[in-house]
C-alpha cells in the first residue's frame, strides 16, 4: 500500500496524568499519555501549551473521565518504548496495524488518513487501479515524498515532481497535471494558502486507508479503556469531536469518525 508521510516531527509531548478512575491512581501512581509532535493535530503553541485539534479532543476525553495533567516532552524512540513497556502509558495519534494488533489496547478511532491520486472535481476522471494512472498524461507527487518513490519503483514514466507539495495542487488546478497523489489529510491545509476550496478536489483512487488511535500498554485495565472508548463514542455523538476537527480536517473524515465504534479491520475478522 502506497502512503504519503509528510510529518517530520520526531519529538513527544507527555500528559502527565492523575486518575481515580483508573489502577494507576489506585496505587498512587500515573497514567502518562504521550502523543508525537504532529501539526495540525498536536504541536506547542507560543506558550508552550500542547494544542491542535486532536490534542484538544483528547484533553477533554481526560477531563471527562477525570483526568488532570501536567505536560512533559519526550524523544519519539523513548516514548514509543514506554508505550511497549508500561507501566500506564497511553499514546495517540498511533495507526493501528495488524502487527501492533496484540502490541496495545485500543481506544478510537480517532483520525482516519486516506492516500490516493485526487482530481479536479469538474474532469471527468475514473480510476479502478492504480494501473489506470499510467494512462494519465500527468501526475504529479512532489519530490521526495514516499508516494513518488513509490510510483517511481513501480516504473511509473508521466510523474511531475515539484518541490513543494503546493505546487501540485496549483499544477492540478491549472491542468497541467491530471491527478496528484497525496492524503486527504495533507492536503487540507494547503487550500488556506490558496485561493482553492477542498470541494474543488476529489479522491479519485484510493492506495490506503488508516485508522488512529488511543494506544494503551497492555497493563492498562479493560475496565479503563472500556471508560474511556465509551467517553470517546459519547464525544462523537454529542458533536464534540465535529467541533474540534471541523475546519482542519476534511468534512468526510468527520463524518465517519462521528460515528461510534470501531471501523472493519480485516485481521480482526
Amino acid at each position: 500500500m502506497l502512503w504519503i508521510n509528510r510529518f517530520g516531527g520526531m519529538f513527544l509531548v507527555g500528559v502527565l496524568l492523575l486518575s481515580p478512575l483508573s489502577s494507576a491512581a489506585a496505587r498512587g501512581e500515573s497514567i502518562t499519555v504521550l502523543t508525537e509532535h504532529s501539526p495540525p493535530g498536536e504541536y506547542i503553541d507560543d506558550q508552550g501549551r500542547v494544542t491542535g485539534p486532536t490534542a484538544e479532543l483528547v484533553r477533554e476525553l481526560l477531563q471527562r473521565v477525570g483526568h488532570t495533567g501536567k505536560i512533559s516532552l519526550l524523544p519519539w524512540a523513548r516514548g514509543y518504548m514506554l508505550a511497549r513497556r508500561g507501566p500506564d502509558v497511553a499514546l495517540f495519534e498511533t495507526t493501528r496495524t495488524e502487527l501492533r494488533e496484540n502490541q496495545f489496547k485500543w481506544v478510537g478511532p480517532i483520525k482516519r488518513i486516506t492516500g490516493g491520486l485526487f482530481v479536479r472535481t469538474e474532469d471527468d476522471v475514473s480510476l479502478t487501479s492504480l494501473e489506470d494512472a499510467r494512462n494519465l498524461d500527468a501526475v504529479c507527487v512532489y519530490r521526495g515524498s514516499s508516494g513518488g518513490q513509490a510510483l517511481n519503483a513501480m516504473g511509473f514514466t508521466n510523474l511531475e515532481e515539484p518541490t513543494h507539495s503546493a505546487q501540485c495542487l496549483d499544477m492540478l488546478m491549472h491542468g497541467r497535471v491530471d491527478a496528484w497523489m497525496t492524503s486527504d489529510i495533507a492536503r487540507v491545509p494547503l487550500f488556506a494558502e490558496t485561493p482553492y476550496s477542498e470541494n474543488e478536489v476529489r479522491l479519485a483512487y484510493a492506495t490506503s486507508t488508516k485508522y488512529l488511535y488511543i494506544a494503551l500498554s497492555l497493563d492498562v485495565p479493560d475496565s479503563t479503556v472500556a471508560l474511556w472508548q465509551d467517553t470517546l463514542d459519547q464525544m462523537k455523538l454529542d458533536g464534540t469531536l465535529a467541533r474540534y476537527y471541523r475546519g482542519t480536517y476534511p468534512d468526510d473524515m468527520i463524518e465517519a469518525l462521528s460515528q461510534p465504534g470501531h471501523p472493519d479491520l480485516p485481521w480482526l475478522d
